[in-house]
């Protein structure tokens, strides 16, 4: 049987829960993340595997969803219904009003079964912890993954992680320059 088959709602849930913020994790000290567009390909590129070939579950990035008026960061379908909305972002640890407004219309209007908020961080900085109104029930999660080095280690890695934004070098390919004249 290939790999993914018969995934059940309940298991990509537990997944998105349990497993997705650990392999973040593992990608966010590799290096691998270091801004939120990483964020969002790599959750999508571990969903994606974790569904694998299944032909019931499809998982699309940056949807547009009109009866909300929203983009959703990842949507995953399963068949033609949209079932569960994503939001990733880079650095914060509490959830903005936007994000909760797009969430919540996913919930409500959309009829997502469930919905994520998701962040990766740098820092050991604890944020608040989500506040849930009585609507929201068990249905919207906030997930923060932060990066498991302190001390020395965790300064280590931010210079490491520079190299690859505000530091970055350049490369070694042969440089084309055209003329004025062609």
């Amino acid at each position: 049987m290939p790999r993914g088959r018969n995934r059940t709602l309940q298991d990509i849930q537990t997944f998105i829960r349990k497993r997705l913020p650990a392999k973040l994790r593992r990608d966010l000290e590799g290096l691998r993340i270091v801004k939120e567009a990483d964020v969002e390909c790599a959750a999508y590129h571990h969903l994606r595997r974790y569904t694998g070939e299944d032909p019931r579950w499809r998982v699309l990035a940056r949807k547009h969803v009109p009866v909300t008026g929203y983009f959703v960061d990842l949507l995953i379908f399963k068949n033609y219904e949209p079932a569960i909305a994503l939001e990733l972002k880079w650095g914060r640890t509490e959830i903005s009003e936007k994000d909760r407004r797009s969430l919540l219309g996913a919930l409500k209007k959309l009829g997502v079964h469930k919905a994520y908020w998701l962040s990766a961080v740098s820092s050991d900085n604890r944020g608040e912890p989500l506040f849930r109104e009585r609507l929201e029930g068990h249905v919207l999660h906030q997930i923060v993954v932060r990066v498991g080095f302190t001390g020395a280690r965790l300064e280590a890695w931010k210079r490491h992680r520079r190299l690859f934004r505000s530091e970055m070098a350049i490369g070694r390919g042969r440089r084309v320059v055209r003329s004025a004249a062609t």
